[in-house]
């Protein structure tokens, strides 16, 4: 109604209003674009996506906009920035003095081809003198003894890097040697499996006429550091795994020999006093779920947990755990005739960052993740296996 009092036509006014609506709507609709438009946001989706190997091959397949995305250089580190851990790929198998396999673990579509991880040709790698000493962050490391020759290899990219022997180490057929390939890069964020393109540190020890040696390499300077020695009683010392815990590694044999790198010492540690470790395969050190030292001791059917701890007089000592684990529990049996039954069980490898046990068995090789105790066949056999289990993870990014 105006001022005469008159009711005005309200039409013009919602016909204006309607006109503004749906201007604004095309404005919004404009300026607004589907989520996978935005560039920033597809980056971000597509970095979530899972670590398996298949993800990023068979994501860049979808368009040409994807594909230019994953194979961006910068890419696969962000990837593996976001998931930090990488998925175990398979074991490498190793004979003692002898050839090596890899046998991959994860199912199709991820499964990696055993072919993708034989030793590069042309490198003068012959294979019968070249020993394999384990993994870490994603690379491998070799021993040639005769050649005086450390060489870290990932199998993923190809990338190869020879270290020669610190020059008073030199001794060949006389010493028996063993190496791992630490990260050492100080700035936060650093990912493993970058390893190749970031600082790393080369720990070398070994054995000649009972004395024991440690030697460090710096890949920053290229050069290798004082060499550490002490007197041992065993040269059975670096037959298993390493494992690093906390700032030291340790050499698991006939013995245990600890390298604290950031005292610089070295020493040995006794086993349990009423432990019985003169079978090969009845042990192995384990990284505890507080980031403590372990061990892990196998009788027949049962594997008993001891810890280093340190009692009210602050004296470090073998503790036992009450934590056992009963194999026939979780074991996955051989049938024999009309029974089915585990007849040998040996430990046969060890993975610290996932704490898995290999358990090589008359009825297979299996998986024990200590934490969950869940099992997994490694691989199908009726015979106990005298090959030593290498896992092997990391990020497969190729696209």
């Amino acid at each position: 109604m105006d001022g005469s009092g008159l009711m005005m036509d309200p039409t013009p006014r919602i016909l204006a209003d309607r006109r503004w609506l749906a201007w604004m709507n095309r404005r919004q609709s404009s300026s607004t674009m589907h989520p996978l438009e935005d560039e920033d946001l597809l980056q971000e989706i597509l970095l979530r996506l899972p670590p398996q190997p298949s993800s990023l091959p068979r994501a860049s397949l979808v368009c040409t906009r994807w594909h230019r995305i994953l194979s961006d250089p910068k890419f696969p580190h962000r990837f593996r920035k976001h998931h930090q851990k990488p998925p175990l790929l398979g074991f490498f198998l190793v004979v003692p003095l002898g050839n090596r396999t890899f046998t991959p673990i994860l199912d199709r579509p991820d499964r990696i081809p055993a072919t993708r991880f034989a030793l590069p040709q042309g490198h003068d790698l012959p294979q019968d003198q070249w020993h394999f000493m384990g993994c870490h962050h994603g690379l491998t490391v070799l021993i040639n003894a005769w050649q005086c020759q450390i060489v870290m290899w990932n199998p993923l990219t190809g990338q190869l890097r020879r270290v020669t022997f610190p020059q008073s180490i030199r001794y060949k057929h006389e010493i028996f040697c063993h190496a791992t390939v630490l990260c050492a890069d100080p700035e936060g964020g650093h990912v493993h499996d970058d390893c190749f393109l970031s600082p790393f540190k080369l720990v070398m020890v070994s054995v000649r006429d009972r004395e024991t040696c440690a030697c460090v390499y710096d890949s920053t300077s290229g050069v290798w550091g004082n060499i550490l020695s002490i007197v041992t009683m065993s040269t059975n010392i670096f037959i298993r795994h390493n494992i690093l815990v906390e700032n030291a590694i340790y050499f698991h044999g006939g013995g245990i020999l600890a390298f604290d790198l950031e005292k610089q010492s070295l020493g040995v540690i006794d086993m349990p006093s009423d432990v019985d470790l003169r079978d090969f395969g009845t042990s192995q050190l384990l990284r505890m779920e507080d980031g403590g030292l372990g061990l892990a001791v196998l009788s027949f059917l049962t594997i008993q947990l001891w810890q280093r701890k340190s009692d009210c007089d602050g004296v470090v000592r073998w503790v036992l755990l009450q934590k056992t684990i009963e194999l026939e529990d979780h074991l996955v049996p051989r049938r024999m005739g009309h029974d089915c039954i585990i007849v040998m069980v040996l430990i046969a490898g060890y993975d610290e960052e996932k704490n898995l046990i290999v358990l090589s068995t008359t009825g297979g090789n299996f998986m024990l993740q200590v934490g969950s105790m869940k099992t997994r066949n490694i691989c199908e056999g009726n015979l106990i296996s005298d090959e030593t289990f290498y896992p092997y993870t990391n990020f497969y990014t190729t696209v």
